[in-house]
């Protein structure tokens, strides 16, 4: 069990120190890649938009939903449809959060790929080693410092290395106004 945020952190500064390519941590001296999800027209999960988000700023704003727009900014006319899921709950209640430390060993290539979706909006960042974000038209390989910022897609990991894949993830719960 971990004592607190100094202990969570050097657990976090440990395991992206042992992951694979990632032996000085994360440099974002380019800014940071940033991946965004949807749906199209059909409902199926696609890429959004994917882009490098730098600037002068301090503190950027690298993403943003609001109580009038809980999926946040994406192309017109994206559907805004809060689709159900049939996945395991992994999401917090409406009000809350949910921060997570995620390992994920190698991929056997004939292993079955755990799809699911969850009812919020997820925000992911790689911390060490190479992992696949696989959606329902595509697939995107993302490497340590990026970000993927998932709106209540259909969606699946693969990691297609040799050593485990570490990211840092928070869901937020999707609540639409009536």
């Amino acid at each position: 069990m971990l004592g607190g945020g100094a202990d969570l952190g050097a657990a976090v500064a440990t395991a992206v120190g042992q992951s694979a390519g990632a032996t000085a941590g994360v440099s974002l001296p380019d800014g940071m890649r940033r991946i965004v999800t949807g749906h199209d027209a059909e409902g199926q999960s696609y890429v959004v938009s994917d882009q490098r988000i730098t600037g002068g700023r301090t503190f950027p704003n690298f993403f943003k939903t609001t109580g009038d727009d809980a999926f946040g900014p994406g192309p017109e006319p994206e559907p805004r449809t809060l689709y159900p899921t049939d996945s395991p709950r992994l999401e917090p209640e409406v009000g809350g959060a949910s921060f997570q430390f995620v390992t994920l060993p190698p991929t056997p290539p004939e292993a079955p790929l755990g799809w699911h979706r969850t009812e919020t909006v997820d925000i992911n960042i790689l911390l060490g080693g190479e992992l696949i974000l696989v959606l329902d038209k595509e697939e995107i390989t993302l490497h340590p410092g990026d970000a993927v910022i998932q709106r209540n897609t259909m969606h699946a990991w693969k990691n297609p290395t040799d050593a485990p894949v570490y990211w840092a993830a928070v869901l937020v719960p999707i609540r639409q106004r009536s």
